[in-house]
């Protein structure tokens, strides 16, 4: 603690919190808007074409919001970015909950996904960069995303609430709780004493290190020309196969698992009630990721989840989508996603990437992902119906295949590089 009373361990521990609530804001924003939708409709009269273009354009947001990373930080500094990205996500959702037709709507969704696209890949880095040190890094990386899962639990769990209400009136509410939430972020971040003082030391650690995010080339492509390039870009391939390949699988059940469920003969409240369930195991399993992320049960705990998703999709497969058992493989692949999946990814960006870069790899990693699964979206649908769904499982099996092999190797190429000591 200095004499003005600031205490830097207190400081990282709230910014942890705040960084964890914009984590909570990016997955509402998916799965508020998933949980809603049909109030949308009902309310609004909007057509097939127009439910399905919010959910495709909300992705598309959030994915060039995570794009746009490297060059807002550079040119506006990564703490300023840090500082204001909520607000936009507020007026969107603010924009949301008033909107009188479509248009607006649709407006909405672009700001909440723009804002929330640009949050998550700038709090992991602030995070790191304040914290400056490994283990309390990846600690507070790692609670990010529970906030992120508190974030899908908070939302179904509020539509559920509001499900009664008429028409587009329980969504309204919704994303009006959201404003109010994201709003209140903003102003802590941008008027909080302590994350100003620890904003500063971890700026002046940076550049110490011989680099900043606001002052040093924030692009992926430098990284690799310069040392270690040729085993940074093999990292950065490896980490891409691995998340986009897994988040293929965890973005097509956060949007449809109730779709599934209730054409697997589960009506719609037993689809729900389900899912909130089924989120809590989740959460559970990211709690466990936290505890353990800086011990040496980690790795091990990565391969129990790769083993477990894997086997949790062919049991799904192999049941042919009936209800029993998609709530079962469910049950056991969100044990196992969570401890294979994108806790793990944020923490090994982080670990692995150079300071001045991380933020920006980190925005690559996660828009390139979000463009490949928003595309993905228009033909899901199709794909999950009772005629369909058991070939469409069978690919899933080899989706979560690859990525649980991507990791794998990842793991063993870190390992590689850090035993010759590269970009040290």
């Amino acid at each position: 603690m200095t004499g003005n009373g600031f205490d830097r361990q207190i400081a990282l521990r709230h910014l942890g919190w705040a960084g964890g609530l914009g984590s909570f804001l990016g997955s509402s924003a998916i799965v508020a808007l998933s949980a809603t939708i049909t109030m949308w409709q009902n309310g609004l009269g909007l057509g097939t074409f127009e439910v399905g273009a919010l959910s495709a354009v909300l992705n598309f947001a959030i994915a060039a919001g995570s794009l746009s990373v490297g060059a807002l930080s550079s040119k506006f500094g990564l703490t300023r970015v840090f500082d204001w990205s909520n607000l936009v996500v507020a007026l969107g959702f603010l924009a949301c909950a008033l909107a009188p037709g479509f248009p607006v709507l649709l407006a909405g969704v672009v700001l909440a996904g723009l804002g929330t696209g640009v949050d998550l890949p700038v709090s992991l880095s602030t995070l790191t960069r304040d914290a400056n040190d490994s283990k309390a890094g990846s600690r507070l990386v790692s609670i990010t995303q529970i906030g992120w899962q508190m974030g899908m639990l908070v939302s179904v769990v509020l539509a559920f609430v509001v499900s009664p209400l008429h028409g587009a009136a329980g969504g309204r509410v919704v994303f009006l709780v959201l404003a109010a939430v994201a709003m209140a972020l903003w102003l802590w971040r941008i008027r909080s004493g302590e994350f100003r003082e620890i904003h500063k030391l971890g700026e002046r650690s940076s550049s110490a290190d011989g680099g900043s995010a606001e002052s040093s080339e924030s692009g992926v492509r430098a990284m690799f020309t310069g040392n270690g390039g040729r085993h940074y870009l093999r990292l950065f391939v490896l980490l891409m196969a691995f998340y986009v390949f897994w988040n293929l699988l965890a973005n097509t059940w956060a949007q449809f698992q109730t779709y599934m469920l209730v054409n697997a003969n589960a009506s719609q409240t037993l689809a729900t009630g389900l899912g909130i369930i089924l989120y809590v195991v989740m959460l559970g399993s990211n709690m466990l990721v936290s505890a353990t992320v800086n011990t040496s049960w980690r790795n091990l705990l990565f391969i129990v989840g790769g083993v477990l998703s894997l086997a949790a999709m062919v049991m799904m497969a192999v049941g042919g989508g009936t209800l029993v058992v998609t709530v079962v493989a469910t049950g056991i692949m969100y044990l196992g996603m969570p401890l294979a999946g994108e806790a793990i990814c944020k923490v090994w960006t982080q670990e692995s990437f150079p300071g001045p870069n991380r933020a920006a790899v980190q925005g690559v990693v996660l828009g390139l992902s979000r463009v490949i699964c928003a595309s993905f979206a228009f033909v899901a649908p199709a794909l999950v119906l009772p005629g369909t769904i058991g070939p469409t499982l069978w690919c899933f099996v080899g989706v979560v295949a690859i990525s649980f092999a991507a990791g794998l190797a990842f793991m063993k190429a870190r390992g590689q590089m850090l035993a010759s000591n590269v970009g040290k």
